[in-house]
């Protein structure tokens, strides 16, 4: 009797109202309420910081009845380039609503981040937003590579994560008493918002181009001195991402890196998947389910986009175009995980002659490349909320 009143305790607290968000601002990726423009050779944007820190709008702090999907991701989630209501999740957003779910989205993108970072934004987001589906948005190529050694230490459990399936809610209140104590999130009062303009951002980027400029050995400075002009003034004037030039400096072949016999990649493979299990553990305490899908990158699967990528000091080969090892990487870490993987790399292939869906030396999705995307992924996204999300 006492096991049995136990159980029925424990749905008692699952029914009651999750917490709402703390007052004052969190700093849970960008400075909170900031505005930063950027331009560059390719595009000209600006992005509103809400008071969580996330590339969005002001979150209401009582959550309502809207089923709430959360991405993450990195700057190709963000939306490097465009505009707010332009990325993909956003897109998307509207065609679920436009099918009748009452569904919210909230982008938890970040420029330059990996697979390490993505597992501790979501132990430290997910039980502040409490959402019902976690999407991990994973960039071909790219967040292979930067699943690196940081943040291995694997998914801790103890006693209560013995008990949770018995008492998933007590376990939950516990847990959020735990992280309260530890003060886990930085919760600040009002302050003046951060505001940087284009010609700021553009200023910091030339100094950072001219400080890659004078520390390159001859040999990367001979290269560099080849490349057409157009790309040398981009850069030397803070319109294109330094740090894109200077990766290819360094490693040329970056692009070529997705041998799933090469040792080393079976490592970042093992390496995503302990990243992948993190998020999943920290999502199922509290209730969400997780899904994985990969993000084009432009030379995997674009004729002009691999041409570009070339332009600015890269080596690859047309073959790579042919090549399905970039999604299979990041499916084998999600077998690993035990996570679904969804990919619509098929529809980007289908258009590869498009000149139109990644920026020409910057290589980001345009927004015809984020209607694409959204396009091509709401079905699947559909056929996985449709048994729980609401319809309005």
């Amino acid at each position: 009797m006492v096991f049995i009143f136990s159980l029925i305790a424990d749905r008692a607290v699952g029914r009651m109202t999750p917490p709402p968000l703390p007052e004052g601002m969190v700093e849970l990726i960008f400075p909170p309420c900031a505005e930063q423009s950027y331009a560059s050779c390719d595009f000209e944007y600006t992005a509103h910081i809400n008071s969580l820190g996330l590339r969005e709008r002001e979150i209401a702090r009582e959550r309502g009845d809207a089923y709430r999907i959360v991405a993450i991701g990195d700057s190709y989630t963000y939306g490097w380039g465009v505009q707010q209501e332009e990325t993909w999740l956003r897109r998307i957003e509207t065609i679920l609503q436009g099918k009748g779910y009452n569904v919210e989205t909230i982008n938890m993108g970040k420029p330059g981040a990996g697979p390490p970072f993505y597992a501790s934004l979501a132990e430290r987001a997910i039980p502040l937003l409490r959402p019902d589906l976690v999407i991990v948005a994973l960039l071909q190529g790219n967040d292979l590579g930067a699943s690196g050694p940081e943040g291995l230490e694997g998914v801790k459990t103890d006693i209560l994560d013995k008990v949770r399936f018995l008492y998933p809610n007590i376990v939950r209140s516990i847990r959020d008493h735990q992280r309260a104590k530890l003060s886990d999130l930085e919760v600040t009062q009002e302050r003046p918002p951060q505001i940087t303009t284009a010609e700021d951002n553009r200023r910091w980027t030339a100094n950072t181009a001219r400080d890659f400029l004078e520390k390159m050995p001859p040999e990367d400075r001979a290269r560099f001195d080849g490349f057409e002009d157009k790309v040398k003034d981009a850069f030397l004037t803070g319109n294109l991402n330094p740090y894109m030039i200077d990766l290819a400096m360094q490693n040329p072949n970056f692009y070529e890196l997705t041998d799933l016999n090469d040792p080393w990649i079976q490592d970042c493979v093992k390496n995503m998947g302990r990243h992948l299990q993190r998020i999943k553990h920290i999502s199922e305490l509290y209730g969400a389910r997780v899904i994985v899908v990969s993000i084009p990158d432009g030379p995997y699967v674009n004729k002009e986009a691999l041409k570009n990528i070339r332009r600015v000091g890269y080596s690859v080969a047309d073959t790579l175009l042919d090549s399905d090892e970039p999604d299979r990487g990041i499916e084998t870490a999600c077998t690993q995980a035990g996570l679904p993987f969804y990919q619509v790399t098929k529809m980007f292939k289908d258009r590869k002659d498009d000149p139109d869906l990644y920026f020409e030396l910057d290589g980001h999705l345009t927004a015809t490349g984020h209607a694409l995307y959204a396009e091509s992924l709401a079905p699947v996204l559909e056929k996985v909320i449709a048994p729980e999300a609401p319809k309005k």
